[in-house]
């Protein structure tokens, strides 16, 4: 692996004879020389600002001595942050996607995890169960590419390169990791997690973190929502049950719908708009639990989502942050592998003795066995192309599990103006006590939550979630625009009241 690692990112063009070794270039059947469709550039996933200048918004908000963000839906080499469960997406459907074909190529990822999708969990364990598929269909002598470096790819190249294979992996950008992506930034005193922040299941995880070396601490969800006018309100599950109430109804019919769908012929919706106690209504609650539930936690809106198959359990439901950064893994899952970087695939043919390869430089490569581990984003799209064409049930399985956007803007300031004003009038509540996702009801966020992530009470850090098309509409904005948008968003949280 380039000794730059993660962080320096990989050299253009990695794999030339020294990177291949042995692996045979060989030219891909039935492929004219014009035939690759040109690459997209990749958008820069991770962006940060120069360092804003600590002065108050027109609304209170301070301006943040830090700040980075993550752009997935942007980026063409991933299409999205995770996969999502659309009308018709079920579990089988999710397994048969990574069902070998024609004993040559298997799909890994967190799309084709049927119990973790959109987990690193997930996607580490699927990089595994390839592993395992393809050394079982494989013959002594094998070669075997992996494309994608992200965490299912490294983790399938590092098993079957740990058991004698010749391995080779190709990756898209110019950075291992795929969507784990820890950026050093010293503003910010610690690493910025533009990918997952997150481990949602520790006990599947620790081991393998703990031997590379990433430090976690646990990390338990206390909810706090406000008003758009900066008041603290007891959060209410008034919007849960209605969403519960149509989840029952489209549970009694065979035919899955959208989440939408199910809320209108339900009868769950309307709900009562009259003001309770807290000058809160039934709608108000709803929107809360769209706006900060479904929507980060499935990257889209309800018209999307399958009323059969969300799972409201899936809330706010990490057990660790990942203090210490992902790089350590990645880099140790990557230690030895020869990794072709900057390097997208374009056409994948199969044929009765293995897989060529075209890539977007006009190289070519045969291989034995193939792994894919590309984004059910990019899968969706004419990105690469399969000759065969898949089988249709993998076809369908592409068409069916769609990709979620979510973003994560990472905000640093000088004081935690967000703590003082949490539970006011009286007392700030202890750090340790007080909310650390932050939502707003009352009125449609353009910021799904805030989660107060800063360890270091020295350098107070906010990281903003900017999920479904919130998250698509701010990608498209330069790093100032977008940073006006969000602090816009924050200012019921810097307002006493």
């Amino acid at each position: 692996m380039d000794a730059r690692g993660p962080a320096g990112g990989m050299p253009r063009r990695a794999f030339l004879a020294a990177a291949l070794g042995s692996v045979a270039a060989a030219s891909l059947a039935g492929c004219t020389d014009g035939g690759a469709p040109p690459s997209p550039t990749p958008s820069p996933t991770p962006t940060g600002a120069a360092t804003p200048t600590p002065t108050a918004s027109p609304g209170g908000v301070p301006r943040p001595v830090a700040f980075q963000r993550s752009r997935w839906s942007a980026d063409p080499f991933m299409r999205g942050a995770f996969s999502f469960d659309s009308v018709g997406a079920t579990p089988d459907l999710r397994r048969a996607l990574g069902e070998p074909v024609e004993g040559r190529l298997v799909i890994a990822g967190e799309a084709t995890s049927p119990d973790a999708p959109g987990t690193v969990h997930g996607a580490y364990a699927e990089g595994l169960r390839a592993a395992r598929a393809i050394a079982d269909l494989a013959d002594e002598g094998d070669r075997i590419a992996v494309i994608g470096a992200g965490i299912a790819g490294l983790a399938a190249a590092r098993t079957l390169a740990d058991e004698g294979f010749e391995v080779v992996v190709i990756e898209a950008g110019e950075h291992l990791g795929g969507r784990l992506r820890s950026v050093e930034d010293r503003d910010f005193g610690a690493p910025v997690e533009l990918g997952s922040p997150f481990v949602s299941d520790g006990g599947v995880m620790r081991s393998v973190l703990a031997d590379s070396g990433v430090a976690t601490r646990p990390f338990t969800p206390r909810l706090g929502s406000r008003t758009p006018e900066g008041v603290a309100v007891a959060s209410s599950d008034a919007g849960w049950a209605v969403i519960a109430e149509a989840q029952a109804w489209a549970a009694s019919h065979s035919t899955d719908t959208p989440l939408s769908t199910a809320l209108v012929r339900s009868g769950a919706v309307p709900v009562s708009d009259e003001p309770g106690p807290d000058a809160l209504s039934e709608r108000d609650w709803f929107v809360n639990a769209l706006t900060t539930g479904v929507e980060p936690t499935t990257g889209a809106s309800a018209t999307r989502v399958s009323a059969q198959r969300f799972d409201p359990a899936l809330v706010w439901h990490p057990t660790d942050q990942v203090t210490s950064g992902w790089t350590a893994l990645i880099e140790d899952l990557g230690n030895g592998l020869d990794i072709a970087g900057s390097s997208a695939v374009t056409d994948i043919a199969v044929d009765a003795d293995g897989v060529s390869l075209r890539l977007d430089s006009g190289e070519s490569l045969r291989t034995h066995r193939l792994i894919v581990t590309a984004s059910i984003g990019v899968l969706r799209t004419d990105t690469v192309t399969f000759d065969p064409p898949l089988p249709l049930l993998h076809q369908r399985a592409i068409s069916t599990i769609a990709m979620g956007a979510l973003d994560l803007v990472w905000l640093r300031f000088d004081e935690a103006f967000w703590r003082s004003a949490t539970d006011a009038p009286g007392t700030p509540p202890p750090v340790s006590e007080a909310p650390n996702v932050l939502t707003l009801v009352g009125a449609t966020p353009t910021v799904a939550a805030w989660l107060d992530l800063g360890a270091d009470p020295r350098r107070p850090v906010l990281v903003g979630m900017l999920a479904a098309e919130h998250a698509r509409r701010i990608a498209e904005l330069d790093d100032d625009a977008a940073l006006e948008v969000v602090l816009e968003a924050l200012e019921p949280f810097a307002t006493v009241a």
